[in-house]
């Protein structure tokens, strides 16, 4: 039961991350090519509560190949990710979307 729940977060969190790979190229362009269009550039402080190394350097780098996010740093106790988003107008909802995304899939695969 524990090898398919973890079977079944990876694919999750594959599959997740190739639609956010795709809707955020979509945004990235039309920041682009609409180049008046507003956007709200911001640097944002990402809670987390993975323990592992891996775990975090996964979400680190998760965030880092989506179009238009860059982790910047990862606080010493691994608590914070601090993270470049070209476009965050609501920073709630930015974090929220990246612990609903990627972090919780992450926990499952950590036990």
């Amino acid at each position: 039961m524990r090898l398919i729940r973890k079977a079944a977060a990876l694919v999750t969190l594959a599959v997740v991350f190739a639609w956010d790979l795709v809707r955020s190229s979509a945004q990235v362009t039309a920041i682009v090519l609409q180049p008046r269009a507003r956007h709200h550039p911001k640097i944002v402080a990402v809670p987390t509560v993975l323990e592992k190394d891996w775990s975090v350097g996964t979400l680190a780098y998760l965030t880092s190949l989506t179009p238009g996010s860059t982790c910047l740093h990862v606080s010493e106790d691994r608590r914070l990710l601090y993270i470049h988003m070209l476009d965050a107008p609501d920073e709630q909802a930015a974090i929220a979307k990246f612990q609903s995304h990627y972090e919780i899939r992450l926990r499952i695969l950590e036990r």
